[in-house]
């Protein structure tokens, strides 16, 4: 288990607890949920039982639920026909604390709407008075989100806690590469992303390209077909979700470019990008001092920006086993690819304690023709901070911070009365004279690989 310190401690937190629990875990496929509680249960040395949902109805994983209760107490598989009889026979056999954890639950509520009532009548009535808590796992947000969680559910009002995994952050995801430069792990990143089992796919050992070439161009390779697999799993028509995401990869952010790459009419977008953005798949990003504005559309996961971007529009070529001229086109790109990434990174690390200049919000801001990579914003101390990120092989140069200090007067917010910062990072430094005019400056800070190394080291 490499980092999720706060969920593990949420959880161990709450399961330790004398009242008896009703948590629920969830997130998208792949994102750590199983090893999550596992691990947890592991540590508290609780009894515990843990089950794998499958799609195969409510009868049958009832009885599959009971038998399994059954091994483990070394006891004969008793004859039932739901979850309510599976879970009076748990009562008759547990007496003490425990934890029951019922994976992929949203398999349930998928197949039968009646599941949330019946696991209301087992929270209510078949565990009351006894210490069985429940956890309940579920890799199909908007299953988990309108059957368990939503305010119209009848588990609404019964749960004690609930937690949505994300996807690591860069700051997390650098135990996965331990021997390798701040560069090479940005390079990793943009590649694969936060999501643990992607980042298990590579080889710490390897190469970069290497490790594309074998695990993601390769047929039959496990992250070869992975977003198809998300997408039908979650999503009727997946081939209109493909197509809206490999447009978003390529650059189409606005609802009409979007509709103009994929020949639809923009009107019938909205149901789809409403869906992509519930299952976390999509945002909707705002200029940071218009955050009721209309947005851009961009895709929340580095791999799948890299999959739609290379592997998608590639899929003739790398059917036939040619691998080679894709990861030709890669290596020639990567660089751009990677730029986008690198703005994540740096916005993540403004986010941290150890940045000197704290932001309550933080993330682009554009108005009109005009761009900033990092805007952040503390309506507290009425602070703005301005930010520039370049991704290229030549220092920054002073152009770049005069650009940078020009664009101050057009972000319009809180009006001449506030205390405005710079920060530039760069990927190859910064140039002498850059140095020299921000020397005496105590409003800029210039962060290069090694400044963002000890910035990341110091949070972790």
């Amino acid at each position: 288990m490499i980092n999720r310190t706060a969920e593990r401690k949420w959880l161990t937190s709450h399961l330790s607890r004398e009242e008896r629990q009703l948590l629920v875990v969830y997130g998208r496929r792949r994102v750590g949920k199983t090893t999550l509680v596992t691990t947890a249960l592991e540590e508290l040395e609780l009894t515990s039982i843990y089950y794998l949902c499958d799609e195969r109805g409510t009868q049958h994983n009832a009885r599959r639920f009971a038998a399994q209760c059954a091994d483990a107490f070394d006891d004969i598989t008793p004859d039932v026909d739901d979850f309510v009889e599976a879970f009076r026979y748990l009562t008759a056999r547990i007496d003490g604390p425990c934890v029951v954890a019922l994976d992929e639950f949203s398999y349930l509520v998928a197949e039968d709407e009646t599941i949330p009532s019946v696991f209301q009548t087992i929270v209510d009535d078949v565990l009351d008075g006894t210490n069985i808590s429940l956890v309940l796992l579920g890799s199909s947000i908007s299953m988990m989100e309108d059957g368990v969680l939503s305010y119209e559910s009848p588990l609404y009002g019964r749960r004690t806690g609930q937690w949505k995994l994300a996807p690591l952050s860069f700051a997390d995801v650098r135990p996965f590469f331990p021997n390798t430069d701040l560069e090479t792990q940005i390079r990793l990143y943009s590649v694969l992303g936060g999501v643990p089992a992607y980042l298990e796919q590579f080889d710490p050992e390897q190469a970069l390209f290497a490790n594309i070439e074998q695990a993601i161009l390769s047929k039959g390779a496990f992250l070869y077909e992975e977003p198809e697999f998300l997408l039908r799993q979650e999503l009727r028509e997946p081939a209109t979700y493909l197509a809206i995401l490999e447009a978003i990869a390529d650059g189409a952010t606005r609802v009409t470019e979007i509709a103009n790459e994929i020949g639809r009419d923009a009107s019938s977008l909205s149901r789809y990008l409403q869906n992509l953005t519930q299952l976390a798949i999509l945002e909707r990003e705002h200029s940071v001092t218009d955050p009721d504005g209309r947005g851009l559309y961009r895709l929340t996961d580095d791999f799948l920006r890299f999959w739609f971007r290379y592997v998608a529009p590639n899929r003739g070529t790398l059917e036939q086993g040619q691998t080679a001229p894709v990861r030709a086109t890669i290596a020639e790109t990567l660089s751009t690819h990677t730029s986008r990434t690198f703005e994540t990174v740096c916005q993540q690390a403004v986010r941290t304690s150890a940045f000197p200049v704290s932001c309550s919000r933080v993330g682009r801001w554009w108005y009109g023709g005009d761009e900033i990579d990092i805007v952040g914003i503390n309506r507290d101390t009425n602070t703005l901070l301005l930010g520039e990120c370049k991704w290229t092989a030549t220092p920054v140069g002073r152009t770049v911070f005069d650009d940078l200090t020009a664009l101050e007067p057009e972000v319009r917010w809180q009006g001449a009365d506030r205390d405005v910062r710079y920060a530039l990072f760069s990927r190859s430094g910064f140039t002498d004279e850059l140095r020299r005019a921000t020397d005496d400056r105590s409003d800029t800070t210039l962060y290069g690989l090694d400044e963002l190394t000890d910035l990341f080291d110091a949070v972790h």
